[in-house]
């Protein structure tokens, strides 16, 4: 099944494993009678409003409501009156005194301007004139418009889990730990940091030709379990600014959102003039932003932008609707822009806050406050030259980004961060590195780690020695009926660089053992180069192969002959059969976003025990076959996430490339032959507004004569379960190809058209449309090998598939109906039915 929560940028990489963590400590905090506690709403729409002003009349005591709407603050002494207050909205007051309990329910009005001078208009008054400016000046003051720049960046991130309650505080797996929970200033909460990480780099971009280069000066990292573990290249060293509101859209947590600037901003946000004042002998204009519609990925805000340039001096923006969105809550973008040598606008600081709500379910009791993540990242940037002097100069020819990390970036001194920061450390941020080091002591908390890394690898972590893959613990079919399986493989406690696994399976009804092993050696370069041995003995479906690896490039394996399909099959799994194969391998990273893998392997395919192997008429116990490849992978601009010996790759817009060669010999009846073969794919998710539109392309030509199992024998789906790259109402054995083409495309709305009918809106989910075609043809000559099953037949005309459902339910599955709209099957597979998957992603 696809880890489709491994591919949507760092910070939800390290969020998502916390989801296990939510689920097995959620609980409520109690409430107590001196604070004010409550929500706050929209009066029309009944969203909830964050960032919301609280404060007891006649004191500078308050605080704002977090990203859910909810606050929590003492009630001094000698007050009568707090006042609630909102962009966009009229303020509201409550008597103290008068409150029957402490838990508000506050509903603001939003505010209408009746002031012509103020009010949007279509081609009058000075907000649009204001605006046009802007946009006419957008391009100049982008800067993302040098060809060449440098700068210095200072990042930090932060993690942790809000709203913790006394009932968990003083449970029993934290007992005795108490001290690892932090109030948070202002409303007394508790929280539990997770993580906190500090990091200088220098970064170097060129666009034409594009080049980028990114160096870690110095790095600092304290995090709880599999959050301290993760290296992540091409991310945190901030090749890019990840927030730009000169785009149109800005892309975060695999969502388009709406830029209050983009050239469209009129269709969909409402503008009004809040005020302005001289600075620096010229006038500045803070521009106050809200959406025209809800459920729409919008900003509610201001801006501040100044009348020599027009350019953005400040923006700061509020996401106004999480409808749409699955575990993403809140979310705050705030940038601040300032002139190099008083006249070349580029990036000052960049903040993103941003809340994850990870249950599923709405809280229905009286106090709304619920576990949530909280993260934060800010980068604040100095030393920057347009049209450096020198060049940029890569170690690797060809490349066009690095990442280098000085050898000393770990080991800096306090010394050189009170030098080198470019902005101090909060009294929390100081607090919480010692913290999260106590934090990882406490054994609950391991396990859960351990839970959350083994959802993630496949493997649970015991020490010395990780057991796994849990997908292959146990699984039914006919052929082998109860299949058990037990493997393992060493930690990084034994080596980092070196990696042995094995495991042993038994089948109940057809009495034979399976097994796999293998080692693997990570070679200590800056990029990746590493070189595996293996051998596998084991029970597939027809149609598995590791090309599918290509595609579902963060699979545990190619195999669905595992538990997860158990849990969804509604037949019996009978087209399976036994192979064989030993592989060597080597896998080597030119530079970021050029590899090459070379492969050697053995594979012996076995006689089916329903599926007989017959040559000319005669049963023929097994067919093998060696083979040699070479593939070749290419993407641009690629976020990955390395841990030790393993590679995560993050989903990005722009497409990831493989072409592979191959060629070897086949044997078979005492006679053999050579064959060639030649494979690839192309794989893309571009955003197209508001949506997006998954797709990828996948063929491939044989040369020369294989036995059908060898060939290309199109992926199936004989479970309930709703595949990516399989053909969803097609069996197993329904067709072979030694020529194909194959597409399949999702086209993820994101409630375009829910969101605007009344009544639909307010369930919350989003559309998906699907379709997958393919054309394939086989040559008789592969015949001579092996006779073919009488379950496949010639495909004359393209098989299509078309699929329609929703998504976002309980902010997790996705449901398809689907119709096999050409050809009809001959085999009695369905022409239409519905399929589900479970996915975590945003």
């Amino acid at each position: 099944m696809r880890k489709d929560w491994l591919s949507t940028g760092y910070s939800f990489v390290q969020n998502i494993h916390l989801v296990l963590l939510f689920l097995f400590i959620s609980g409520n905090a109690i409430g107590q009678s001196r604070f004010l506690t409550g929500t706050v709403s929209d009066y029309q729409t009944g969203e909830v409003i964050p960032y919301v002003n609280i404060v007891f009349a006649g004191t500078t005591l308050g605080t704002t409501t977090d990203t859910l709407g909810y606050f929590k603050l003492k009630i001094p002494q000698d007050v009568d009156t707090v006042r609630f207050s909102a962009i966009g909205y009229y303020s509201e007051e409550r008597l103290v005194s008068r409150l029957r309990d402490r838990m508000l329910s506050i509903r603001l009005k939003p505010q209408t301007m009746d002031i012509s001078e103020v009010q949007v208009a279509p081609d009058e008054g000075p907000i649009r004139r204001l605006f046009k400016q802007v946009i006419a000046h957008k391009k100049q003051n982008n800067p993302d418009q040098y060809n060449r720049f440098s700068y210095r960046k200072y990042t930090k991130w932060e993690y942790q889990i809000n709203h913790v309650s006394d009932k968990i505080i003083n449970s029993k797996p934290f007992r005795g730990n108490q001290s690892v929970f932090k109030k948070e200033p202002g409303d007394s909460s508790k929280y539990l940091p997770l993580y906190f990480s500090e990091q200088l780099v220098f970064n170097q971009v060129q666009k034409d030709p594009p080049k980028q280069q990114s160096t870690v000066l110095a790095d600092k990292t304290s995090g709880v379990g599999i959050l301290d573990e993760l290296e992540i290249s091409g991310y945190t060293s901030a090749l890019d600014m990840e927030v730009n509101f000169y785009d149109n859209d800005i892309n975060l947590f695999t969502q388009n959102f709406i830029s209050p600037i983009a050239d469209n901003g009129w269709f969909f946000y409402n503008y009004f003039l809040a005020d302005s004042s001289m600075v620096k002998g010229h006038k500045e204009y803070r521009v106050n932003f809200q959406p025209r519609r809800k459920y729409e990925n919008t900003f509610k805000g201001y801006f501040t932008v100044e009348d020599q340039h027009y350019s953005i001096v400040e923006i700061d923006g509020t996401l106004s609707n999480t409808s749409n969105l699955n575990f993403l809550k809140g979310l705050r973008l705030k940038s601040n822009y300032f002139f190099v040598n008083d006249s070349t606008p580029f990036y000052k600081r960049n903040q993103i806050d941003a809340l994850f709500d990870y249950v599923p379910f709405k809280n229905h009791k009286k106090q709304p406050k619920r576990l949530s993540l909280f993260y934060t990242q800010s980068a604040t940037i100095d030393h920057v030259t347009i049209d450096p002097p020198q060049p940029i100069k890569l170690n690797t020819p060809g490349a066009e980004y690095e990442t280098i990390k000085l050898p000393d970036a770990t080991a800096k001194k306090e010394s050189y961060w009170d030098e080198h920061r470019l902005e101090p450390l909060t009294n929390k941020e100081e607090m919480i590195s010692g913290v999260i080091d106590s934090v990882s002591q406490i054994r609950t908390v391991n396990f859960v780690n351990n839970i959350a890394r083994m959802s993630m690898t496949g493997y649970y972590d015991i020490g010395k020695i990780e057991l796994g893959p849990y997908m292959n613990f146990f699984n039914t079919n006919k052929v082998e009926g109860v299949h058990v399986f037990m493997g393992a493989r060493t930690s990084t406690e034994i080596s980092d660089n070196w990696l042995f696994w094995g495991g042993l399976g038994y089948g109940f009804r057809n009495r034979q053992w399976t097994g796999m092993g293998g080692l693997g050696y990570k070679f200590p370069t800056i990029n990746r180069r590493v070189f595996k041995l293996s051998y596998d003995d084991k029970m597939i479906r027809f149609g598995e192969s590791d090309k599918l690896l290509y595609l579902y490039e963060n699979a545990f394996t190619a195999t669905e002959n595992n538990l997860v399909s158990q849990m969804l099959k509604h037949k019996e799994l009978l087209e399976i059969f036994r192979e064989q194969k030993a592989v060597a391998s080597y896998e080597h990273e030119w530079y970021p976003g050029l590899i090459n893998k070379a492969v050697v392997n053995y594979t012996k395919h076995y006689s089916p025990e329903f599926y007989p192997f017959m040559h000319h008429g005669e049963p023929l116990n097994s067919v093998s076959a060696f083979e040699a490849s070479l593939d070749t992978r290419f993407s641009k601009q690629e976020k990955v996430v390395d841990n030790h010996f393993y590679r995560y790759r993050m989903e990005s817009e722009h497409p990831v490339i493989h072409f592979t060669v191959a060629g070897g010999k086949v044997y078979y009846a005492n006679q053999s032959n050579w064959y060639g073969r030649i494979f690839a794919t192309f794989e893309q998710h571009p955003y197209i507004g508001q949506t997006r539109f998954d797709y990828a392309i996948e063929a491939e030509k044989y040369f020369g004569k294989l036995p059908y199992s060898m060939l290309s024998i199109p992926r199936g789906n004989e479970t309930y379960g709703l595949y990516t790259f399989d053909f969803n109402l097609l069996n197993y054995l329904e067709f072979v190809h030694d020529e194909y083409i194959r597409f399949y495309g999702e086209y993820h709305l994101n409630g375009f058209f829910f969101r605007r009918i009344p009544g639909l809106e307010e369930t919350h989910m989003r559309e998906v449309l699907s379709a997958k075609m393919m054309m394939g043809s086989v040559s008789d000559k592969n015949k001579e090998i092996l006779d073919f099953p009488s379950t496949i037949t010639p495909m004359k005309n393209p098989y299509i598939e078309l699929g329609a459902g929703v998504e976002n339910i309980l902010s997790m599955f996705q449901i398809q109906a689907i119709w096999r709209v050409h050809p009809t099957s001959v085999v009695g597979a369905p022409s239409f039915g519905f399929r589900a998957k479970f996915e975590i992603g945003l």
